[in-house]
C-alpha cells in the first residue's frame, strides 16, 4: 500500500489544531458534556461534536440510531480519485459508581502537573473524539483533499447498541478505518468479542415454611458454577497470536422476589470474552452441553441458557495488513519509538467496520484501557498529542 503523499512530522507540529492547547480545549469541552449510558444519553454530545465540526465545512448528518438517541456522521469531501478513511468513535461513557472515590469532580476536566487530564470519558473515549475533530479541522484548513475523510460519532457503544452500525447502514463507510479507542499508542489488528449468557435454573415456588413441597432452584447454583468452570477450562486451551485467551466469568446471580418464598427460578449471568474465530452461536451451544452433563448427577436439573441481544463479535484483519504496517510506521515516526501490533483485550465498534462494512480497520488511540471505567479516569496529554499527529499524518498521506 503506497501513500499519495508523505508529509513530514515537523510540518504537522506547526498546525495549531494539532497542538497541545487546542487538543486540551477540545477534550475539556467534551468531558464537561455529560453523555452517560444509561442515564444522561448522547444528544448533547452529538450537538457538541457538530459544533466543533462547523469550521471544517464537513457535511454533517444526525442519524437516529435508537429513539431520541442520535449518532453523528460527517464527511469532509475530497475532489475524487482517492480512498476514503473512516475515523470511528463513540460519544457515550459509562456511569460514575461512587463520586466520593474521585479526587476531582468527574465531569470537571482537570489537568494536573503529572501530565494527565482527568475526568469521566477523558480516556474512553473522548480523547479519541478529540483526535477526530482535530484532524478534521487540520485537513479542512489545508484543503486539497483527494480522498474523503469520514467521521463517526456513535451512540451506545458502552452497551453494545447499534450506533456505529446505523452509521454504516446510512452510508458512512470507507476503504480504511481507525477506531480511536485507547491503545497506549499501539496498533491493534484484532479484538476480543464479548457476549453475555444467562443460565436460568427452573424451580417451583412455595411458601418458605413448606419449602420441602416446592423445588428450590438456588440449591442447583453450585451445579451451574461447576459447569461454567468446566466450560472455561475447555476454552482456556485455545490461543490467539495477538489477543489474550477467551474467558467465561460469572458476574451476576439473581433469584427470588420475597425472602419468605421459594423462587420459581434462579439466574446466573456470565461474561464471555471471545477470541477471533469463536462465534456466539457456537459458544452458546458448547456451554449448553456442559450444563446438560449436570443432569447425569441431578436428573431434576432443568435449565435454559440464552445469549443477550447486545453483544460484540470478535474481529480481526490480517496481521500483515499494509494499512496497519503504515500506521505503525507513522506512530514510530511521531514518537521516535517502536510501535507494537497487538490485539485488544476489550471489545469495540471496530467489529462493525471489519465484520459489517468489510473494511481494513484498526484500533489506535491515546490512553491506557486500565484507566477507564474507574475513579480518576485520565489520559496522558502527551499521548493525546502523539495520537493526533499520528492520525493526521496517515490521513494526510492517504487523502492528499
Amino acid at each position: 500500500m503506497s501513500a499519495t503523499k508523505d508529509i513530514a512530522v515537523d510540518e504537522l507540529k506547526e498546525s495549531a489544531e494539532l497542538g497541545r492547547d487546542y487538543l486540551v480545549t477540545f477534550l475539556s469541552s467534551l468531558v464537561a458534556t455529560k453523555s452517560v449510558n444509561p442515564g444522561i444519553y448522547e444528544a448533547e454530545m452529538a450537538a457538541k461534536c457538530a459544533e466543533w465540526l462547523k469550521p471544517t465545512g464537513a457535511e454533517v448528518t444526525l442519524v437516529e440510531s435508537m429513539p431520541d438517541r442520535p449518532s453523528l456522521g460527517a464527511v469532509l469531501k475530497g475532489s475524487g480519485g482517492g480512498p476514503a478513511l473512516v475515523l470511528n468513535g463513540h460519544i457515550d461513557t459509562v456511569p460514575i459508581d461512587d463520586p466520593e472515590l474521585w479526587d476531582t469532580e468527574p465531569f470537571t476536566p482537570t489537568e494536573k502537573p503529572d501530565g494527565f487530564l482527568y475526568g469521566r470519558g477523558s480516556c474512553d473515549m473522548k480523547s479519541g473524539l478529540t483526535v477526530q475533530i482535530a484532524v478534521a479541522q487540520h485537513l479542512a484548513r489545508q484543503g486539497k483533499l483527494v480522498g474523503d475523510l469520514v467521521l463517526h460519532f456513535a451512540m451506545g457503544e458502552e452497551c453494545a447498541e447499534p450506533g456505529t452500525l446505523s452509521l454504516i447502514q446510512a452510508g458512512f463507510v470507507g476503504d480504511f478505518g481507525i477506531t480511536t479507542e485507547p491503545t497506549d499508542l499501539r496498533v491493534a489488528t484484532a479484538e476480543r468479542g464479548l457476549a453475555w449468557f444467562t443460565i436460568r435454573v427452573k424451580g417451583r415456588s412455595i411458601h418458605a415454611s413448606r419449602a420441602h413441597l416446592g423445588d428450590n432452584p438456588n440449591k442447583r447454583i453450585p451445579l451451574v458454577l461447576e459447569a461454567v468452570q468446566s466450560y472455561e477450562n475447555e476454552i482456556s486451551t485455545r490461543e490467539h497470536p495477538l489477543c489474550p485467551g477467551g474467558s467465561c466469568t460469572p458476574t451476576l446471580i439473581h433469584a427470588g422476589v420475597k425472602e419468605n418464598a421459594v423462587p420459581d427460578y434462579s439466574e446466573v449471568t456470565v461474561d464471555r470474552r471471545l477470541i477471533p474465530g469463536e462465534t456466539i452461536k457456537d459458544e452458546l451451544a458448547l456451554l449448553g452441553s456442559h450444563l446438560e452433563r449436570m443432569k447425569e448427577r441431578d436428573p431434576g436439573f432443568d435449565f435454559e441458557v440464552r445469549a443477550w441481544d447486545n453483544a460484540f463479535e470478535a474481529a480481526e484483519i490480517p496481521t500483515d495488513s499494509p494499512f496497519a504496517a503504515q500506521m505503525a510506521a507513522t506512530v514510530s515516526a511521531v514518537t521516535g519509538e517502536g510501535c507494537e501490533i497487538y490485539g485488544t483485550p476489550y471489545s469495540s465498534d471496530v467489529r462493525n467496520l471489519v465484520n459489517d462494512a468489510g473494511m481494513e480497520a484498526i484500533t489506535f488511540g491515546a490512553g491506557n484501557v486500565a484507566e477507564c471505567h474507574c475513579p480518576n479516569e485520565r489520559v496522558s496529554v502527551q499521548q493525546l498529542e502523539h495520537a493526533a499527529l499520528s492520525v493526521a499524518k496517515i490521513a494526510t498521506d492517504l487523502l492528499t
